[in-house]
């Protein structure tokens, strides 16, 4: 059955780590002149809100036109700077009015493989991250960022129900981005049997990929928590990574052989043992950040949302990797720090002969002058 949309919006959105900490203060001042929109700031209602510790910033970034073989699609572009170092840049793009399901399904595969719109995301982040930088602590650049397509409906054919709404159209096809291969019955239900809803009029599903909203009112709250997610799913592949190479680094660090003198009077651990128990501190507190930075009034919808995002993120396999990988820093950590304590107590035991030497020779030298001995 062919469904006409008559008001939607499509947002593209791409994440961002571009350094440790923001002082969203010092940037909101740097950008007086660029600052459009307000903190982000969810619903007071206390069926649906959520407390976030630090709202981020949000800056208009100006509009666009993306160039698709569907057509070009006028498209504004905004970003939000998160405190925990992170930029999530979003290309808002209308469904043109009248605009078929299949018709979407197809610009959906399109923005899929679009190189355009990572070059303006890209582009933007870079322009932004260069205004801001003075209040970027630890300013890097990390090659990876997470991709995500949020589709949201106000007004189409057959809305009043989304239940039944979501049966006539394939939302599988969709979320997937697939505009070529007929899908299975099981992908389908696959996708259908995640629906979320707060009332009769609204729905949510979300998947790994995108999400698609039924919000008849244009709320942005649920896109706003889906983003939020993205920022943190960010955050854990990026500490993950760290923390393999730092383990990699510890590993061949005291695989390494000491061979010149010169390194046997180093304490060649100790500041490996150091920033390992820095790099520990740092994980610590990422975590700790991660249960902290949003909190939920009751049971509400949006946590309901959050928790939603979390498991298709796959949040626990990320904690629980981490959480493995921390261990083991601690453990080296621990033998490094050891090694150090054992190499310092040599040092000492062989100063103790030494001065004992100085103390005794000198002696036993006069003796043996004497005929003593």
């Amino acid at each position: 059955m062919s469904v006409a949309i008559e008001k939607g919006t499509i947002l593209v959105h791409r994440v961002f780590d571009i350094g440790g900490e923001i002082t969203l203060a010092r940037a909101e001042q740097l950008l007086s002149g660029d600052a459009k929109g307000p903190r982000l700031k969810f619903a007071t209602d206390t069926r649906k809100a959520i407390i976030i510790k630090e709202s981020p910033l949000k800056v208009d970034l100006g509009e666009e036109t993306l160039d698709l073989p569907s057509g070009k699609f006028p498209l504004r572009i905004f970003a939000r700077i998160w405190n925990y170092g992170v930029l999530s840049v979003t290309l808002e793009i209308a469904i043109p009015k009248g605009c078929s399901w299949k018709e979407l399904v197809k610009i959906a595969s399109e923005l899929e493989v679009s190189d355009e719109v990572d070059l303006l995301a890209v582009s933007r982040k870079d322009a932004l991250k260069k205004k801001i930088l003075p209040c970027v602590t630890a300013p890097a650049e990390w090659d990876i960022f997470e991709d995500y397509i949020t589709y949201i409906i106000e007004k189409a054919e057959g809305l009043a129900d989304p239940k039944e709404f979501i049966k006539k159209v394939d939302v599988a096809e969709l979320i997937l981005a697939e505009s070529r291969e007929h899908l299975s019955e099981e992908s389908r239900a696959f996708i259908l049997d995640s629906a979320i809803q707060y009332s009769k009029s609204d729905l949510a599903i979300i998947d790994w990929n995108s999400a698609l909203l039924i919000e008849p009112d244009g709320e942005r709250d649920v896109a706003d928590v889906i983003e939020f997610s993205l920022t943190h799913l960010l955050e854990f592949r990026y500490y993950d990574d760290l923390l393999e190479r730092k383990l990699d680094e510890l590993y061949d660090a005291m695989d390494k052989k000491r061979e010149t003198a010169a390194k046997f009077f180093k304490n060649f651990y100790a500041d490996i043992a150091e920033d390992s128990s820095l790099k520990y501190m740092e994980f610590s507190e990422f975590l700790g950040r991660v249960e902290n930075s949003l909190k939920t009034v009751g049971d509400p919808y949006l946590a309901v949302v959050f928790r939603a995002s979390a498991l298709e993120f796959h949040f626990d396999d990320w904690r629980k990797s981490i959480s493995r990988k921390m261990e083991t820093l601690a453990q080296i950590s621990q033998i490094l720090h050891g090694e150090v304590n054992t190499r310092r107590s040599h040092w000492l035991e062989i100063i103790v002969i030494v001065l004992i030497a100085i103390e005794v020779i000198p002696f036993l030298y006069i003796l043996l002058r004497e005929g003593k001995i």
